[in-house]
Order: C-alpha cells, then structure tokens, then sequence
C-alpha cells in the first residue's frame, strides 16, 4: 500500500515537469502555477488590508467610543453611583460589564490665536495607581505625559489631548490652552460661558484620526468644579466585555436602572457609529464574495490545465493501465497533480503577500513621495497627493494586518479547490479503456 502511494505521488510529480529534463513546469503547469500564485498573492494582501482596518476600527472604537451610554434627557444625573451599582450587580447584565462609571459629556470651544474651534470635552473618573503609573483605567491610551503633572490631574486645571491635535496645532506636554465652557454643562438659552486655562498634560492615541483630533479628556472632579456641575454628571458610561453583546446589553439594562427606568436614555455605540458599522459589515460581505470569486476562477484554470493534461498524456495513461496500475490510482495522480499545484502556488504566493503586507505602508510611502516629487519636478507647484487621506480614512497611519489564521484558512481553501478541480478530469482518465487508447495512439 505504501509502495503505491509513492509511486502515485512521484507520477503525479514527474507530470509537473516539461517536455525538456531542465524544464520545471509543462507550459499548462506553469501558467496554473503562476495564476493561482498571483490570486492567493493577491487574497493574502486584501485579507491583510481588510483585517488592519477592521481590527483598528474596534481598536479605536473600543478605546475612545463608549459602549453603552445612559443619561436623562436634557438634566444632569445627580446620585449616579445608584446606577453604577445596580448595573455592576445586576446578575443579567453584570457578566457582559468590564465597567461602569459616571461621565461628564460637553462640547467646549478652544482657543487658537484669536479664533475659536468646537471640540468635544469628556470628564472621566481617576484613580491614583493609574495617575502614578500612566495607565488611566477607561481612558484612551496615553503615549507621552509629564509625571508631576499627571499625578495632579484630578487637582488642578489638566487636560489630556489626542496626539493628531498635539501635532496640528504644534502643541507640548506644558503647553498652556484656553477653553471656554458652558457652565451647567449644557447649551441653552441665557446660560453661562467660562473661560479657563488649562495645562496639557500627556497626549492620548486612539488609532482613530477623528477621535484624536477633536477630543480632549480631563479628570471627573475638574469637569465638575470648572462647569458648577458638583456632584453630578451628564451620563453613565457602561463598558462591556465584548462588543458583541451590545444589542442583548442595551435590551436589558432599562429594566435593572432604579426609579422609573423610562426618565433614561439609552444610546449605545451603533447608535453614533451604525452607519459605519454597517458599512463595515457590508464590506466584509462584498471582501467574502470577491475572495470566493478568485479562489473559483484559479480553481477553473487547474481544471483546464488538468483536462488538457489528461489528453496529452493519454498514451501513458494506457500504457499505466495496460501494465496494471488501477483505477483508483490514476484517478489519484491527476488529483494529486493539481493539489500539488495549488500547494506550490499557496506557499509562493503567500509568502509573497505576507511580505507585501507587512512591507506596505513603507511601500505606498515611498511611492506616494515619488509621486509628490515628480508632481513638484514637472509642474512646480501641485497640492500634496495623499493616497490614504486621513480625513477619509480616519486613521493616521495604514493598518495591516497579516491573520495567519486567515491565511491558513484561505491556503486549505486553495488546495480543496484544487483538488476537486482536477477530480473530473481526473476521473475522465481512470475510466479510459487502455485497449482502445493505445489503439488510437
């Protein structure tokens, strides 16, 4: 049994080679080989793109987009900790719930040179192992901080400002800005303005451009001195676990809130991101049929390449049968033929891709510094070409991420594919009567 799986396998290999000794593939072979290489090439690279975005999207969404949000229309929340405590021990809804903790949501005005910029203002609670360390608990990740003056964040006038703003506005940690808020924490008629200095603290990164750009973070006790809000807040953030329990969390957490549950309201991230999200969802389905597509289309030219192979070789293959070769086993060399091309053409063509992924940010930098240069080369003056805007994107940099998981996946995919591409052929061949094709040879 042994001896004929070998022999099986080193024909199906010997057809691998062309007419020529020094020749590696047939012709048919090579061009099967090199299709199915650039194809999985090709889905390795996609893949990888498609991952990094989606993999940054929940990043930063989990970072800086809080997860389920409840508050009382238009009114602050006085004794908030009632709902943070009956959410944490809620036994329905609590094993979903990392946190949960009262907030300060307002939308403040920042002083640059004269002119006003509308930005979003969010005060979080603190803790002083966080403040001593740098890792803020519900606070997105911090890169760059003064010590001194982050052990003082919950005492003084400190704030902390996306990297993506730092950067615009050519800010340093110390830098001193001005803020004007509405105090009571809400736009009405007849309210109050103030303005107040603030030091800057550290630098926040989310990964999210947006949320970098336009948002700036202080301590829950500084929201409430500097908006006359003591003691309250606008919302109670819930943090959960898994994003993925979203829809199932928002339906059961009204009927765990005291009082009457329905002075609340409840927003949770599809809400302010849905359309987003859905275009998220909607893409992975569209990136699922493109792939299935390209997998079928490299697995119709093995079977082209199978099927004009079994009618070359049909002198052989009478001749295999004539001397008692079986069946069975010529119906397992052409398909270990083809399964032999598509293994080949999955570890080129995916090392390939991997390399190209892990190499393409660098890659689409140099070429957009190509372009950019000999735009200035041949017209002088030309607007800076971006080929990944941030302003559309979101992100500041070209997230890629290389799933070998994925990759697995799509590689066991090829060689099936493969495989049952040059089953038919395959089965064309083994059913031949010997007699009659070495006749007609």
């Amino acid at each position: 049994m042994l001896r004929t799986v070998i022999l099986e396998i080193f024909i199906a290999a010997r057809y691998l080679r062309g007419q020529g000794r020094m020749v590696l593939f047939s012709l048919g072979t090579r061009l099967s080989f090199m299709f199915m290489s650039f194809m999985v090439y090709t889905m390795v690279l996609v893949l990888s793109v498609f991952n990094g975005f989606q993999s940054e999207v929940h990043k930063s969404l989990w970072n800086s987009g809080y997860h389920v949000n409840i508050s009382r229309t238009g009114n602050p929340m006085f004794g908030f900790e009632a709902i943070t405590q009956a959410v944490l021990k809620s036994k329905i809804v609590s094993p979903h719930v990392k946190s949960a903790f009262g907030s300060i949501q307002v939308n403040g005005l920042l002083e640059v040179q004269g002119r006003f910029e509308g930005k979003g203002i969010r005060g979080i609670p603190t803790e002083k192992s966080g403040l001593q360390t740098g890792h803020l608990k519900d606070f997105p990740e911090i890169v760059h901080y003064n010590k001194q003056y982050l052990e003082q964040f919950d005492q003084g006038n400190y704030i902390i400002i996306g990297r993506e703003m730092a950067r615009f506005y050519g800010w340093q940690v110390g830098d001193t800005v001005h803020l004007v808020l509405p105090q009571g924490g809400s736009l009405r008629k007849g309210m109050n303005i103030r303005r107040e200095e603030f030091i800057i603290a550290g630098f926040f990164r989310t990964g999210f451009y947006e949320f970098d750009m336009n948002l700036i973070y202080m301590a829950l006790p500084t929201a409430q001195r500097v908006l006359d809000m003591p003691l309250q807040v606008t919302e109670v953030i819930v943090q959960l676990n898994d994003l993925s329990s979203l829809d199932f969390v928002r339906s059961t957490v009204r009927d765990e809130l005291p009082e009457n549950p329905y002075l609340y309201t409840i927003r949770t991230l599809k809400d302010e991101r849905g359309n987003f999200l859905a275009a998220l969802q909607l893409e992975k389905v569209l990136m699922i049929i493109i792939m299935g597509l390209l997998i079928l289309a490299g697995a119709a030219g093995i079977w082209v390449t199978v099927h004009l192979l079994v009618q070359s070789k049909s002198k052989s293959i009478g001749m295999l049968r004539a001397m008692g070769l079986p069946t069975r086993s010529v119906l397992v060399i052409f398909t270990a033929h083809s399964m032999l091309i598509g293994l080949l053409a999955t570890l080129v063509g995916g090392s390939i891709g991997i390399y190209a992924a892990n190499r393409l940010e660098v890659t689409m930098q140099l070429v957009e510094d190509l372009m950019n240069s000999g735009c200035q080369i041949v017209f002088e003056h030309c607007s800076p070409i971006q080929l990944i805007p941030k302003n559309i994107y979101y992100f500041d940099h070209l997230p890629v991420y290389a799933d070998l998981s994925v990759i697995f996946g799509v590689a066991i995919a090829t060689m099936i594919l493969s495989g049952l591409a040059g089953y038919f052929p395959s089965r064309r061949a083994a059913t031949q009567d010997p007699v009659m094709v070495l006749r007609n040879e």
